[in-house]
């Protein structure tokens, strides 16, 4: 089959109340329809991207979904706070899993082509989503004319498919907190990123491990904030750690960067 039509229809309505001047409270609804990409119905071939072989399936029908979300915003003199929560029912929820690589081989035979990459099919069925986030920020110094912030957040999902286990390549909890100084003329910072195990996987994928990783920048602006002209020196990954994102189809063999280190230069009028 050559070509697909979808109608889709999606809305929410969501309501907020203000507990005090300074914090709000909310709760959303959403209602959501998707119609498959080209690639989760027409795939049949390798992708160089991901070095997979990929299936689609011309039959997929919407995806939908009703999801539910709570929220708390708390802003005030020096200081912000912002959280979420939710929780999400699909149904036809489409996720690329890896398969025997049989299927594929199968799939190709018709033209002869011979499949030596991992094979991942498209499939649909019911699924579950829920997880929070969160950041912050909080002032804390004011020096002659620079002031120091420090800033954390946090994220979490958890997906599974229904009666199948968890939902492939879905990242795990991560924290990461920062200081910073922001000044007229001169911007620095510090953060520091943790990212979990990540031991919920489904069939064929591997475990990931965690990481810690430590950034840094000192952004300059010799003619003023206001000013288009600025010079950013940024070191990345200070400690050189071996890290791997769980959501990557190469995380096996292709690690994020090691150490960096960058200078870049914006001039404007």
């Amino acid at each position: 089959r050559g070509s697909q039509s979808y109608h889709s229809v999606s809305g929410s309505l969501g309501a907020s109340y203000a507990l005090t001047d300074s914090i709000r409270v909310g709760l959303n609804g959403s209602r959501t329809e998707r119609a498959p990409s080209a690639e989760e119905l027409f795939a049949n071939g390798a992708h160089a991207g991901t070095q997979a072989y990929e299936l689609g399936n011309p039959d997929f029908k919407l995806e939908k979904s009703w999801g539910l979300e709570s929220t708390l915003h708390a802003h005030g003199d020096g200081f912000s706070f912002d959280a979420s929560a939710y929780y999400n029912w699909f149904s036809n929820y489409i996720s690329e899993n890896q398969i025997a690589p049989t299927v594929c081989q199968a799939a190709a035979n018709p033209s002869g082509r011979v499949v030596d990459l991992p094979c991942f099919q498209y499939q649909q069925a019911d699924a579950r989503y829920y997880g929070f986030e969160a950041n912050a920020s909080v002032r804390l110094a004011r020096i002659g004319g620079y002031v120091s912030n420090a800033d954390a957040l946090g994220d979490y999902v958890n997906a599974n498919i229904v009666d199948q286990g968890p939902v492939p390549r879905i990242p795990p909890m991560r924290v990461l907190g920062g200081i910073e100084a922001q000044g007229d003329r001169i911007n620095g910072r510090v953060e520091v990123e943790h990212v979990f195990d990540q031991n919920r996987i489904a069939a064929f994928e591997t475990k990931t491990n965690d990481y810690t990783m430590v950034n840094a920048s000192i952004g300059l602006s010799p003619f003023g904030k206001d000013s288009k002209t600025t010079l950013l020196l940024s070191a990345n990954n200070l400690f050189d750690v071996n890290a791997r994102r769980a959501t990557s189809f190469l995380k096996d063999f292709a690690p994020l960067a090691g150490r960096d280190f960058r200078a870049t230069l914006r001039f404007g009028l």
